[in-house]
Formats: structure tokens, C-alpha cells, sequence
């Protein structure tokens, strides 16, 4: 596909207010520094992808004043005719600012832009216009053969990505046909990639190495572990002696244990003797507690009455008083509130006399009297028409503020209803509470006269305590358990002795038992130490095959390294590309760095750069099949650039030339 730029026009756009440009396959454009040169690529870039040519969405398009302030109302617009093979293609993209007045203002606020496209003069949305420039040639394909340095302004990931694409996928079988002895490599990924099979080989690596460090220490743990030869005849003799003095001393302690157990059980006996005769006394005990109150009880039966009902009636006289006290003031509140509410109709009413007053003294603004486009006054029908308009829209308005105003009065009228109703409730309520309080302080009075008449009378109850002191059965089981419990007194058996000495006994039987486990303790670890020997010949083995693996995948690496290094090197004419670098380790990692006779791009002057810009465009151009306008900017620094099948539209800078200059 072959994309050439016909014509492009600007109006509005930056410093530009109209400007077309006719371009030949090759175009020069001449301009003082900021006469506009490089708006006329930034014109195109947004026209096709909303962008400047620095790859910016949020650039203004906008024009500005002398102070840098842009001006309102202005559509910025870029139109271009492109040829795509042979057939001619008219785009256009609008900005429009949108303007919105809202209900009750006089002047309009600007609300944001709207993009207006077209193809071929047929109205497009956003996404359909994209996705027809798309169908052209996607967004980052055209930027990479437009524009020269776009390659190079990215990340060297972006970089190494395109030109991967263009030299194409370098096989496993391509690498085996020219190294046979990677084979072997391949077939032990089993499924896994290259990295993953290194990182497995390198974990292993380190496990084993890890590994094989501790057994020296193990192997020598073992050795010193070693007991020294005993004899067994003597060791056995002692063991006897130790067992017949660990027998006894066993029988002993069983002995006063059992002369333990049958004093402890007497000791229960008499324990329990002791607990029946306290639940006795108890339950007497209990058996007067209960004939006391119940005398009691009878005694005071009818003050008690009394005095709970006066406790009720006290408590009753306070909630009504409580409820006196929030009455009074739930009703003050609410005459407040209706009161704050009147004064605030009263504001809204007065906001509304003066918004009437403003609107009915409104008058048609001249200026709308006077053509926007041309400058000159209305014709004298077109001026009464907007002035009938202006008229109904002003009546309209006043009815309304009629409307609220009514409103707003009915209200008022409303919030006076209100507290006459709030008084009248408040003055019932009140008679209410002050009857039934006045009814609880007669009642009150009442009970309490029956309570002080009662005191007077008052009949006399024996008391709990003489009736236990009489009782001639607590005394006698009482002296019984003080009898009993001077029969709880016993000497413990001590059998601390006997246990340390079986004790001590016991550890000497342990110590010389471990003894006669020498020989099957030194048999046992002469085995571990033959194990751990070759335990460590197989893992150096392991390791050394490891190590084998490892070699063979970075000999891998580097070979598909130099293949496509110099696959990519063999497609460009003056650009060449450092794909991968070395690491300390002898490794390499990979990276992108464009150079051009050795010297990396950053480093080049400007001819340098647009002479590797050019040589990578006409590369991918011939790689996606199409070519596009390349925009060379400070094209005067340049003075010969290598060939190229695109268009070329250079960007001059002649400071004779105030105003552009296109030859």
C-alpha cells in the first residue's frame, strides 16, 4: 500500500488561522523558528489519531492571544485529500467547543469540546473514523515509518519487540541443523521452556552444592559420635548387683504404701461422719430461719402492702412531673422551628420580589441584534422576531416567579395555622398531666397515713438466734463433731529417702545398660559414615551433569543470540542493532541499543540520526507492505538522506522566511 498526502488544510488550528499546503512527492517547507513548521505535522498526526507528532493527546489545538489565552468559540478543523493507491481520500476532523446556559443565568458556560469526523464527506462516530484509519495502517505502524526518530524515542523493550517481528522466528530445528549437539538439550526440556529449565537446573544446582557442603561435617559427626570398647562380662555382673538393691528398695516403698492407703481411709470415714452431722445442724438451722420469717412475713403483712404501694406511687408522680418538664419544652422547640421557617419564606420572598424586579426590567442585548458571522445588523423582521422571542421567554419567566411567590405566601399562611394548632394541643395535654398528678399526691398522702398508724401496733416475733440458741440438739451434735475431729490427727509416712536412693539406683542401671549398646553403636555408624560417603560421589556426579546441562542452554542462548542479531543487522543498510549485552558473570542479558559506525544513536548528530531514521522507515516499510509521508524535521541540517520510496515532506528552517514557505 502506497499513502501519499495530496493537500492538507488548517483553519484555527495552533498559530495557524487558514493555511493549505499542496504537496509533491517531495515537499519542502520553509519557516523561521516557531512560524508553524512543526504544526503542519502535528495537524496531521491529530487529524488521523486525536495526537501531536510527539505522540501528546492533551496538547492544545486551540489558537492563543498575544497573553496566551485562547480564544473562545472557535472551531479548529484539519481536512487532507490522501492518495491510497491511486484513489483519492477526503478527511476532516472538527473541534467544536459546546456552550450550555442554564435555566436562570444570562450568560452561556463553556462545558467541554466535541469531535466532529468525516470520510469521503460522510459524518462518522469516533469509533468508526478510528477504525477506518486503522484499516489504512494501525496508529504505532504509522508513527514507526512517518516519523524518523520515533523508533528510537522508545523503550528498548518496544524496540527489541519490532524487530523480533521483522526478522522472524528463529527455530529450534534451524539452531540443531547448525549445532547438532544441542539436540541432546532440547530433548531434556521435557515441555519446559529454556528459562524454566534453567532455573530448574540452577535450583538443583544449589540444593546439591548446599548439600554436599554439610556431609564432610556429618561424616566427621559420625566419627566422633563413636563410643569407646567396653567389657561386656563386667558391665552385665554390675547390672545384677544394681537390679537386687533397685528390687528392694521398690518392695519398701510398696509396703508403706499400703500402711498409707488403710490410714487414709479411716481418715475418710471419719471425714464424712463429720459432714453428715453439719448437714444436720444445717437443716435445723434452716427449719428456724424459715418459722422466723414466716412469723415475720404474717406481722408486717399489711405495712409491706402499704409500702410498696407508696414506693409505685412516688415513682408515678415523677414520671408525670418528667413528663411535664419535655411537654414544656418539645413545645417550645416546635414553636422556634415554625417560627425560623416563616423567616425563611420571608428571605425566599424577598430573593423573589428582587429576581422579578431584574427580570421584568431585562431588555433585548444588542449585540444579538448584530450578525455573528458578517458583523452587520439584522434585517428589521429578523430583529422583531428575536425580540417577540425575547418577550415570551421574559413573560415566561415572571409567570413562573409569580408562581413561586404565590407559593411561598400559601406557606406563611400555613406556618401561622400551625402554631395556633401547636397551643392548643399543648394547653390540652398540660390540663391532663396536672389532674392525674394532683390525683397520684392524694392517693400518696393516703397510704402514707395507713403506714404511720401501723408502726403504733407493732407485734413482737421471737428472733432467729434465740431460737437456735435454745435448740438442745445443735449443742449435742456439735460436741460430737469436735470430737471427731480430734481423731483426724495422724503422722504422714515420709518416703522421701527410699525414693532417692531407688532413684540414684535407677540411673546407674541406665547408665551401665547404654553401656553394653557400644558395639551396635560403633557397627551403626561405620555404616552411616560408608553411607554418607556415597551419598557425596553420587551428588558431585549429579552436579557435574547439572553443570553440563547449564553450559549446553547458555551455548543455546548465545547462538540464537547471533542468529538474530545477525538476522536483524543483515536487514538494515547503515542502522545496526546490540541486542544482548555481557554480563561479569559471562552471561548476556538482552537489550536494544541502535548504533550507526559504532557510535549509539543517542551520541549522533542530526544527520546521523535522520540518516538511521530513514534506513530503519524504508526497512519496515517493505516488512508491513505499505508506505506513508516520512516528516523530516531540521531538514537544513541535514544534507543528503539516503533513499526512499515514501514521500518526503521536509521541515526547513529559513529565518527569512517569517511566514511558511512551501516549494
Amino acid at each position: 500500500m502506497n499513502i501519499l498526502i495530496k493537500t492538507l488544510t488548517l483553519i484555527n488550528f495552533k498559530g495557524v488561522k487558514k493555511l493549505t499546503v499542496d504537496f509533491n512527492f517531495i515537499t519542502n517547507i520553509y519557516g523561521a523558528n516557531a512560524s508553524g513548521k512543526t504544526t503542519i505535522f502535528d495537524a496531521f498526526t491529530w487529524m488521523l489519531f486525536g495526537k501531536d507528532s510527539n505522540d501528546r493527546k492533551d496538547f492544545n489545538v486551540k489558537p492563543l492571544d498575544q497573553i496566551g489565552i485562547t480564544t473562545d468559540r472557535t472551531e479548529n478543523e484539519v481536512s487532507a485529500i490522501l492518495e491510497v493507491d491511486g484513489q483519492d481520500i477526503y478527511i476532516r476532523h472538527i473541534q467544536k467547543e459546546k456552550w450550555t446556559k442554564k435555566r436562570g443565568e444570562e450568560v452561556a458556560e463553556f462545558s467541554g469540546n466535541e469531535h466532529l469526523y468525516f470520510w469521503n464527506d460522510v459524518p462518522l462516530q469516533a469509533g468508526e473514523f478510528q477504525s477506518k484509519v486503522n484499516d489504512l495502517m494501525p496508529e504505532n505502524v504509522f508513527k514507526l515509518i512517518t516519523n524518523p526518530l520515533y523508533f528510537n524515542s522508545q523503550k528498548w523493550q518496544d524496540q527489541r519487540a519490532v524487530l523480533s517481528e521483522i526478522s522472524g522466528e528463529i527455530t529450534d530445528s534451524f539452531l540443531t541443523g547448525k549445532y547438532p549437539e544441542l539436540q541432546e538439550l532440547l530433548n531434556s526440556l521435557d515441555g519446559k521452556t529454556l528459562k524454566e529449565f534453567k532455573a530448574k537446573v540452577s535450583g538443583e544446582k544449589k540444593k546439591l552444592k548446599e548439600q554436599l557442603i554439610e556431609i564432610p561435617g556429618r561424616i566427621d559427626e559420625a566419627e566422633r559420635g563413636k563410643p569407646e570398647p567396653v567389657n561386656e562380662e563386667e558391665i552385665k555382673a554390675r547390672i545384677a548387683e544394681l537390679q537386687t538393691e533397685y528390687d528392694a528398695l521398690d518392695q519398701a516403698i510398696e509396703d508403706k504404701n499400703a500402711a498409707n492407703e488403710s490410714e487414709n481411709t479411716r481418715i475418710q470415714s471419719v471425714q464424712k461422719e463429720i459432714h453428715a452431722l453439719k448437714l444436720e445442724i444445717q437443716n435445723i438451722e434452716s427449719a428456724h430461719r424459715s418459722a422466723y420469717n414466716s412469723e415475720l412475713s404474717q406481722a408486717n403483712s399489711g405495712v409491706n402492702e402499704d409500702k410498696a404501694k407508696a414506693t409505685n406511687l412516688e415513682s408515678q408522680l415523677l414520671v408525670q412531673e418528667s413528663q411535664i418538664r419535655q411537654l414544656q419544652t418539645s413545645h417550645n422547640d416546635q414553636i422556634e422551628r415554625i417560627k425560623r421557617d416563616k423567616q425563611d419564606i420571608d428571605d425566599r420572598l424577598a430573593s423573589l420580589r428582587k429576581l422579578f424586579a431584574s427580570v421584568n426590567g431585562r431588555e433585548l442585548n444588542p449585540n444579538d441584534k448584530v450578525c455573528k458571522e458578517c458583523g452587520r445588523e439584522h434585517e428589521a423582521h429578523n430583529i422583531q422576531e428575536l425580540q417577540v422571542k425575547f418577550d415570551e421567554i421574559k413573560r415566561k419567566e415572571l409567570e413562573g416567579i409569580n408562581v413561586q411567590g404565590a407559593g411561598l405566601r400559601n406557606d406563611l399562611v400555613k406556618r401561622d395555622s400551625d402554631i395556633l394548632q401547636a397551643k392548643e394541643q399543648f394547653e390540652i395535654t398540660q390540663k391532663a398531666l396536672d389532674k392525674t398528678i394532683n390525683d397520684l399526691k392524694i392517693s400518696f398522702d393516703e397510704v402514707n397515713a395507713r403506714i404511720a398508724n401501723a408502726a403504733s401496733n407493732k407485734i413482737v416475733v421471737k428472733s432467729y438466734e434465740d431460737r437456735v440458741m435454745e435448740d438442745a440438739s445443735i449443742a449435742e451434735k456439735t460436741t460430737k463433731i469436735t470430737e471427731l475431729t480430734g481423731q483426724l490427727e495422724t503422722t504422714p509416712v515420709d518416703l522421701y529417702d527410699l525414693r532417692l536412693k531407688k532413684g540414684v539406683i535407677n540411673a546407674d542401671l541406665n547408665s551401665y545398660k547404654l553401656k553394653l549398646n557400644t558395639a551396635d553403636q560403633i557397627a551403626k555408624a561405620d555404616v552411616r559414615i560408608k553411607e554418607l560417603k556415597d551419598q557425596e560421589k553420587t551428588m558431585s556426579h549429579e552436579l557435574a551433569s547439572l553443570e553440563k546441562q547449564e553450559f549446553a542452554a547458555e551455548k543455546y542462548e548465545k547462538a540464537k543470540s547471533e542468529e538474530l542479531e545477525n538476522r536483524v543487522n543483515g536487514m538494515f543498510k547503515y542502522a545496526k542493532f546490540k541486542l544482548f549485552s555481557k554480563l561479569i558473570n559471562g552471561g548476556e542479558e538482552p537489550t536494544c541499543q541502535t548504533t550507526y559506525n559504532g557510535v549509539p544513536f543517542s551520541d549522533l548528530n542530526t544527520a546521523g540520526k535522520i540518516l538511521v531514521g530513514i534506513d530503519i522507515i524504508n526497512t519496515l516499510s517493505a516488512h508491513y507492505g505499505v508506505t506513508a509521508p516520512v516528516f523530516l524535521d531540521n531538514r537544513e541540517s541535514v544534507s543528503v538522506i539516503p533513499d526512499t520510496a515514501a514521500q518526503t515532506i521536509n521541515l526547513i528552517v529559513s529565518p527569512q522566511d517569517e511566514k511558511l514557505r512551501v516549494a
